[in-house]
């Protein structure tokens, strides 16, 4: 039986999809499974031992350009998608543009959210069948139950993301800490001040700090802890993102922002702490024994505000904004140490 899975983005999102479809290859191993994703994280969906063939695609591109030339690429990708008849197409994502991509397929068995469910409710009248799962659930099990009620199995509480094994061969560096220090919003960002004494205090207990960055800000901001705390690191060039899973997992423990690479971290079981503010854990935040969603204790009236500018500071700043700024380095770097003494029980 040959199914094809739409989730074409974002990392964070993913990653949140790896439980369900460990679940689905395992309860139903007559499936063969495709999965339609953003080119840029094509190699993320190579590590799940379950998924029979990557169909990348270049939305965000084509819709960003919306030219004859994305018209002409996006016919022709669709062109290639219709050389295979897939016998059920899932949109795990229940948006219009992951509807457009499902319809592409020409299947005549569409299946996804119903209207209760999908984020926006609408599409859910242009799929063959929809299924209610409750919204107020974590991503995980939201899609865990999705595919559970299309695949007619049923899951328990415990999950795999089930791409520890690709990793497998890589040794842990023993003290090795890594800081995940860049995400998209400036809302997200945590104060520069608390990274270096977040830092400082990891090398006065005898670990060493490699710092991950992503954009010219970031290798800015991560040289400018390096300077202030002589003995942590960074890359020299920006790595990929298989690059940084490896980094990742050769881990002591890792501290982050609401960012992909720290769901990364916690879907490949290292003890992380991510630091929220401006968004919310609840639905979407690291899950699992291994990790930490710290926020403030009294969290402000205007939290989870969930936008790329705060209130609270003048226009355009791109300053700590206060629901971060009030999370102090000694105790993030106290949560950390509970997390990575959990883990030397463990072992």
């Amino acid at each position: 039986m040959k199914v094809l899975l739409i989730k074409m983005s974002s990392m964070g999102d993913i990653f949140h999809t790896f439980p369900a479809v460990t679940d689905l290859l395992k309860f139903r191993p007559d499936i063969e499974l495709h999965w339609v994703v953003e080119e840029g994280f094509a190699e993320i969906v190579s590590w799940h031992p379950g998924v029979a063939r990557i169909i990348p695609i270049a939305l965000r591109k084509w819709m960003k350009l919306r030219n004859r030339s994305a018209w002409k690429e996006f016919r022709a990708w669709k062109a290639e998608l219709n050389k295979t008849q897939y016998d059920l197409v899932i949109d795990a994502q229940g948006l219009l543009k992951s509807l457009l991509i499902a319809k592409s397929s020409h299947s005549n068995n569409i299946q996804g959210y119903d209207k209760q469910s999908a984020r926006e409710s609408w599409v859910s009248f242009f799929y063959h069948q929809g299924y209610f799962v409750d919204k107020n659930l974590h991503a995980v099990q939201r899609t865990r139950q999705l595919l559970s009620k299309i695949g007619q199995y049923a899951i328990n509480h415990h999950f795999s993301f089930g791409i520890q094994q690709f990793f497998a061969p890589i040794q842990k560096k023993p003290k090795q800490l890594v800081f995940v220090i860049g995400t998209s919003w400036t809302t997200k960002l945590w104060d520069p001040e608390k990274w270096k004494r977040l830092t400082q205090l990891a090398l006065a207990a005898g670990y060493q700090v490699d710092i991950v960055w992503g954009s010219e800000d970031e290798k800015f901001l991560a040289d400018s802890i390096i300077q202030a705390c002589s003995g942590s690191t960074r890359p020299d060039k920006r790595m990929s993102i298989t690059a940084v899973a490896q980094k990742l997992v050769a881990a002591t423990g890792v501290v982050g922002l609401d960012t992909g690479f720290s769901h990364l971290s916690g879907a490949l079981e290292i003890p992380t702490i991510a630091l929220y503010g401006a968004t919310s854990p609840t639905k979407v935040g690291l899950i699992g024994e291994h990790t930490h969603n710290l926020q403030l204790e009294n969290p402000l009236d205007c939290m989870p505000c969930h936008k790329r500018q705060c209130k609270l500071l003048p226009e355009k700043s791109t300053d700590c904004p206060p629901c971060l700024k009030l999370i102090s380095a000694p105790l993030v770097w106290n949560q950390l140490l509970v997390k990575l003494a959990s883990e030397h029980i463990e072992n």
